[in-house]
């Protein structure tokens, strides 16, 4: 049985497993990440303003500082993180992202400057914080591409979504993305990125969650997708992966 780690949204499926991003396990040993994007900036936060919430898979407290005999500085963690994706997706891993614009974390003590999807690789010719750009979408997105994946998830809950980025289809784009759901004005919200052997999936999220009423159609909704994607659709060419972290 396939098992899918979930990071900022607990989803109740029998193949999940649900952590923070800052508790979760390496996220290489799993074949599939499923990542509520704006989680990773309140987590990111609360350990910047001294939460001590946070404790690494290991138990070690995640501070804003360096990692001592029982704390873990959240920079190194940050840069572990990078690591463990980039050797996720080379094997041929799938990350799903539901998706919020691009943001700069200002005061992590020894990387300054981060940003949101700094832990995340993207193909060459791609930054997401370039061309992942914000928006602010009415209710409504439509499938665009039948075939692909993740078109249940738009399907089931598409008058429900409501896009906070959409992806600038520059010059060269066709060569590692694939569009396959589109705002009521034409962006591009569902979004598949090919890097190395792996996949990366720009969900739009749902415009008001009701966790009481969602959780377990989302939950079965995106196994139904993870499923069809690592069962087919799979002959993508392999693209080099560019670096955005030092």
């Amino acid at each position: 049985m396939r098992r899918a780690l979930v990071v900022g949204i607990p989803l109740p499926h029998v193949t999940f497993d649900n952590y923070s991003f800052l508790s979760a396990p390496s996220l290489f040993d799993h074949d599939r990440v499923v990542v509520e994007m704006s989680s990773i900036s309140d987590a990111v936060d609360q350990v910047v303003d001294g939460s001590p919430e946070y404790k690494t898979h290991g138990g070690h407290a995640v501070v804003n500082g360096p990692s001592g005999p029982k704390t873990f500085s959240l920079a190194e963690l940050l840069r572990l993180r990078r690591l463990e994706a980039e050797r996720l997706l080379a094997r041929g891993g799938i990350v799903v992202c539901l998706t919020y614009p691009d943001v700069a974390h200002e005061r992590i003590e020894g990387m300054p400057g981060w940003r949101r999807y700094d832990w995340l690789p993207a193909p060459e010719g791609f930054a997401y914080a370039e061309q992942l750009l914000a928006g602010y979408g009415k209710l409504g997105v439509e499938v665009d591409d039948a075939g692909h994946s993740f078109a249940p998830y738009v399907e089931e809950f598409g008058v429900r979504l409501a896009f906070r980025a959409y992806v600038s289809e520059e010059e060269g784009f066709s060569k590692f993305g694939r569009v396959f759901a589109r705002s009521p004005g034409g962006a591009a919200v569902g979004v598949e990125l090919a890097i190395g052997r792996g996949r990366v999936v720009l969900l739009p999220p749902l415009g008001q969650m009701d966790y009481s009423r969602d959780r377990v159609p989302l939950a079965n909704t995106l196994h139904i997708c993870l499923e069809r994607m690592q069962e087919g659709d799979t002959e993508r060419p392999p693209q080099s992966t560019r670096k955005e972290a030092s």
